[in-house]
């Protein structure tokens, strides 16, 4: 079987990369190098959204969890946003 990881696929991976690195100047070099190896600006553009969904979603649950600590705190801190756990409550009483 033929290796599909062409050097047009590691430019498309690297792309990939440099965006969940958030670094502008990886993107440029690996998206210059891209389209020297022939790649279409659709491919490239495919590569950039796949990442950009792959790089939201923990970013997203982030502000999903910061708001319900946030609205919790006014409550109660519960013990996953900073609060003493009942282990540690337990484990302090010994």
């Amino acid at each position: 079987m033929t290796s599909q990881f062409t050097d047009a696929v590691r430019e498309l991976v690297a792309i990939g990369a440099s965006i969940a690195a958030n670094c502008e100047r990886c993107f440029k070099f690996h998206y210059n190098e891209a389209r020297k190896l022939g790649v279409s600006k659709e491919d490239v553009r495919r590569a950039v959204e796949t990442a950009q969904m792959v790089t939201d979603s923990p970013a997203q649950a982030i502000a999903v969890l910061t708001e319900k600590c946030l609205r919790d705190s006014a409550r109660k801190t519960p013990p996953h946003c900073g609060g003493p756990s009942s282990k540690d409550t337990a484990s302090s009483r010994s």
